[in-house]
């Protein structure tokens, strides 16, 4: 008998910014979008405004065409559903008629000329689609005719603000010509500071969990200070460095950083400018860069897919069904690791790495989609080279390192060079998932378990129980483990059960004053803060 499966629905989003078009096309997998192809063209279309807001010819032909190269990406997609929002210069534009009926004859989708708020919104859920929120948020997305600061509360945008001051337009207004020099960048932040003045005073309380930033033009100028200081996080002391590295420059044609797009680089001093008026006029210390923008909350609104209360859950739970994971398996192993997790969290500082573990015992056995044979190698390699919203790269990395490490020899957990504190946090956190794999071997009707657990000067003492010869394949899997902990400078200790009385005595390699607690039998949740 012949099964019938569903065709995937596929789903395009078109940004016609003021700067770039992108296009991304996704289909929806197991309750998620899965990004099949992403692509953005430096279109210009600020430059072509002139004085009195009408559009020229030239630029509207150079967004026709991006159009035309947009449409035959996804026009042999079968029932794609298509949305095409456009921003600030379509906003203006006298003449934008003229340039969405030449749109519709290439593609028979309407274009939507969305306000500045809606646009603002759709960052916001971008944003929300990509990473974890924080508790109190500030949003800023500097576009090419304007530029978009949101206030959020968790994943709910609450104040919205779009102001006209763009990287594009303030590049033609303050540095024509390409010349970079002091009195063009007190003109450009000055008029910016007077778009930055007109925001309400819920603007200016300060006190957020993050401040972020989204799209091309803060992207360019993390790449620009990650050169000069190791590290893409901006604050306005290093803003203001790189604005006299700039200045220094003389002119537009004469900037080189190796990692900014050459055609990004144009807009640097502008882009910069704004940034800087927006540190100033806003009580900012520091501010990051967020891979989500509008294209993100577009898709995921087109596809009608909602938000969990925390993305990474989404993200484990989609990749677990797309790579058809044994979930009954998984989730015993998981909850043996965050019972043995409980044990050991305080004494071994592990609580804001629970939900890390979590993950780990979840997807452990992902590389099974790929071979048997090495599947741990196979499962990192996967991890590492997945969009996994809501991670950063941080945390992608480790997830990557704990399932390269779950069975055999862990050598590449002791080859990789990390910061030698956190090394000894993925240490522990392998152990009790190695341990915890090692509990539910071979997928046991039902599974062995440690009586009790205890946390050692170098290491872990494992109580097991008394019938040895239930338990003597087991005991072997657990030499053998010790010798592969070993190596990481991890002792595990073994007794079998015995007497509450005789738990001090040092010939069962117990210090005195250590009371083993018995593991709990409840399935606690684990701790919502994760690095």
């Amino acid at each position: 008998m012949s099964t019938t499966h569903s065709q995937p629905r596929h789903f395009v989003a078109i940004d016609m910014g003021s700067n770039s078009f992108h296009l991304v096309i996704a289909r929806e997998q197991d309750g998620s979008l899965q990004i099949l192809h992403k692509e953005k063209q430096q279109v210009q279309l600020a430059t072509g405004l002139d004085g009195q807001n009408v559009l020229s010819d030239a630029a509207i032909e150079r967004g026709l065409n991006c159009l035309r190269d947009f449409n035959q990406r996804f026009s042999n997609l079968d029932q794609a559903q298509v949305r095409l929002v456009a921003t600030h210069t379509l906003r203006v534009a006298k003449n934008r008629e003229q340039f969405i009926d030449a749109a519709l004859a290439i593609m028979p989708y309407p274009v939507e000329v969305i306000p500045g708020h809606e646009e603002a919104r759709l960052i916001y859920n971008g944003i929300a689609q990509s990473q974890v929120l924080g508790a109190r948020n500030l949003v800023i997305d500097i576009g090419g005719g304007s530029t978009e600061v949101v206030l959020g509360k968790k994943n709910t945008p609450t104040h919205l603000s779009s102001l006209r001051c763009g990287c594009v337009s303030f590049n033609e207004r303050f540095f024509p010509g390409g010349h970079i020099t002091p009195a063009a960048f007190r003109a450009a932040q000055s008029a910016a500071d007077k778009q930055f003045a007109s925001l309400s005073k819920e603007y200016f309380s300060g006190n957020w969990d993050l401040v972020l930033g989204s799209s091309g033009t803060v992207k360019a100028l993390c790449e620009a200070i990650q050169e000069e200081h190791g590290d893409e996080i901006i604050t306005l002391p290093r803003l203001k460095q790189l604005k006299l590295t700039l200045i220094k420059y003389g002119h537009i044609e004469q900037i080189h950083f190796a990692n900014v797009d050459e055609k990004r680089t144009p807009l640097l001093p502008a882009g910069l400018a704004i940034l800087i008026s927006f540190f100033r006029r806003l009580p900012i210390e520091q501010l990051e860069f967020s891979p989500g923008a509008l294209r993100e909350g577009v898709l995921y609104e087109l596809a009608k897919i909602g938000q969990y209360q925390d993305i990474r859950h989404r993200t484990v739970d989609s990749i677990a069904q797309l790579y058809h994971i044994d979930i009954s398996h998984a989730h015993k192993v998981r909850d043996t690791a965050m019972m043995m997790f409980e044990q050991v969290a305080d004494e071994w500082q592990l609580r804001p790495y629970a939900r890390l573990l979590a993950y780990a015992a979840t997807l452990h056995e992902i590389g099974l989609h790929i071979n048997s044979k090495a599947l741990h190698k196979h499962g990192a390699y996967i991890i590492s080279h997945s969009d996994l919203p809501g991670f950063s790269e941080a945390l992608q990395r480790d997830l990557a390192l704990l399932i390269a490490n779950h069975r055999k020899k862990p050598y590449a957990l002791l080859a990789t060079e990390l910061d030698p504190h956190h090394k000894l946090t993925l240490i522990r956190l392998l152990c009790l998932l190695r341990l915890a794999i090692l509990l539910h071997l071979g997928r046991i009707a039902k599974s062995f378990s440690l009586e009790q657990i205890q946390v050692t000067p170098d290491g872990l003492m494992l109580v097991l129980p008394g019938h040895k010869r239930k338990i003597s394949l087991f005991m072997k899997d657990l030499q053998r483990e010790q010798k592969h902990m070993a190596t990481l400078g991890m002792h595990l200790g073994i007794v079998s059960h015995l007497p509450s009385a005789s738990l001090a005595n040092p010939a069962h390699q117990l210090t005195a004053d250590a009371a083993i607690v018995p593991i709990s039998t409840t399935n606690t949740p684990p701790s919502d803060n994760v690095n």
